[in-house]
């Protein structure tokens, strides 16, 4: 009886998850979705009185496991389920450290594997060499196909100092890896300055964009104007991005008043929010943008505002294309459905998503123009030295110390 109790209240709950959706969104009417659901309550049905093995049936796992396939089946890599046993995991990374690889990742639905959008500076996948595009088809020689998406990511994460094996095809090259896991400490800004052809260059490295980077880039920006910099490079290569209002915060500090950052579109083509530049007091020296495919979401918000308002040049590679805005709506269960809700555009018009932000300047990166075998504590500091052997980096010094400056 406790079984047919608990199955009737999961087809209960999913429905009214369901029909709650409809009653704000224009799609299906609610007789439509009804019939969309019957499968699945059909389905409940028939586990909860014909399946043999009853008695050791979680039918919340079967509910997490329902709605996670749901969600899949729309085929867009940035929609996802937590269940409520995840949403703490999430807490903690957004705390800014945890024990795990250094990646940021989404879902792939059409290989069925976990993409990787961006090695984090530093960190174990980065030093191992992991690469925007990766498939990570296996973990410690289990399918990732056969996983619920966050059981994937749990997989990679783990005490520090244990290893985990990556399946990973990369083309059409398949490749393994083990990478020993280590505490991330996410430290979002790093800066520096070096002299080039007789000028003074600023350097700022943004790893991420996360809560404490207005604070921490309005300081290093002015250590280096301090020191009377020509000019400044912002590098935001395998930068996965963050939240809207930290990109906004930062693009106004480089932006003239009035000037458009960002807007946003909803589902109907309309616009429903545009973010303008409130301006700043810093000095308006050259600035070059530094971006590759591992350049994603926040970051790209980011370099199409200094391009496209023509306050600087981006030099290097295509960036990834995440031009989508996602919403959590918290459900009965406790668990956090993730859906794309809208694209961002940039101040020209355009959508990139999936399609990327080309550079003024394109330079083709190795993956190991910039060293991967720094010292682990390396990552962590705040203060680094601006390697002029980097191609792209040199690409950009030059730029800014041609003759007759920028």
């Amino acid at each position: 009886m406790k079984s047919v109790v608990k199955g009737i209240f999961s087809y209960v709950f999913v429905i009214a998850v369901v029909i709650g959706s409809s009653l704000i969104l224009s799609g299906a009417s609610d007789t439509q979705l009804l019939n969309y659901i019957s499968p699945l309550y059909e389905t409940l049905y028939r586990i909860n009185y014909n399946y043999y093995d009853i008695k050791n049936v979680n039918f919340d796992k079967l509910i997490d496991s329902a709605i996670d396939g749901m969600v899949k089946g729309l085929g867009d890599d940035f929609s996802y389920y937590y269940p409520a046993s995840q949403m703490n995991e999430q807490q903690i990374e957004m705390e800014g450290q945890y024990g795990g690889l250094g990646i940021e990742v989404t879902y792939d639905s059409e290989n069925r594997a976990v993409k990787v959008v961006s090695p984090m500076y530093g960190t174990p996948a980065w030093r191992a060499g992991l690469q925007s595009g990766d498939l990570i088809i296996g973990i410690d020689d289990q399918p990732v196909s056969e996983m619920e998406y966050m059981e994937a990511v749990n997989k990679m994460r783990g005490k520090p100092g244990t290893s985990v094996k990556l399946t990973i095809k990369r083309g059409n090259e398949v490749i393994e890896v083990t990478i020993v896991r280590e505490v991330i400490q996410i430290i979002p800004v790093k800066s520096g300055i070096t002299t080039y052809n007789g000028k003074k260059i600023g350097y700022v490295l943004i790893t991420k964009f996360n809560e404490p980077v207005p604070t921490e880039l309005d300081k290093a920006l002015r250590k280096i104007y301090d020191q009377k910099a020509d000019a400044l490079i912002i590098d935001l290569r395998n930068n996965p991005g963050g939240l809207l209002d930290v990109a906004i915060k930062v693009s106004n500090m480089f932006l003239d008043s009035g000037k458009v950052i960002v807007s946003v579109k909803d589902r109907d083509g309309k616009i429903t929010d545009r973010y303008i530049s409130q301006g700043n007091n810093y000095p308006k020296i050259p600035v070059v943008v530094l971006v590759n495919n591992g350049s994603a979401s926040a970051s790209e918000i980011v370099a199409a505002a200094i391009k496209e308002n023509n306050r600087g040049v981006l030099i290097g590679e295509k960036t990834f294309g995440k031009g989508s805005v996602q919403r959590g709506f918290p459900l009965s269960n406790g668990g956090t459905v993730f859906l794309t809700i809208a694209h961002y555009i940039t101040p020209s018009g355009k959508d990139i998503h999936k399609i990327g932000i080309e550079p003024n300047i394109k330079v083709t990166e190795i993956a190991t123009s910039t060293s991967r075998k720094v010292e682990a504590k390396s990552y962590t500091l705040t203060e680094i030295e601006v390697d002029q052997q980097d191609p792209v980096i040199k690409t950009a010094l030059d730029y800014l110390t041609q003759p007759g400056g920028k």
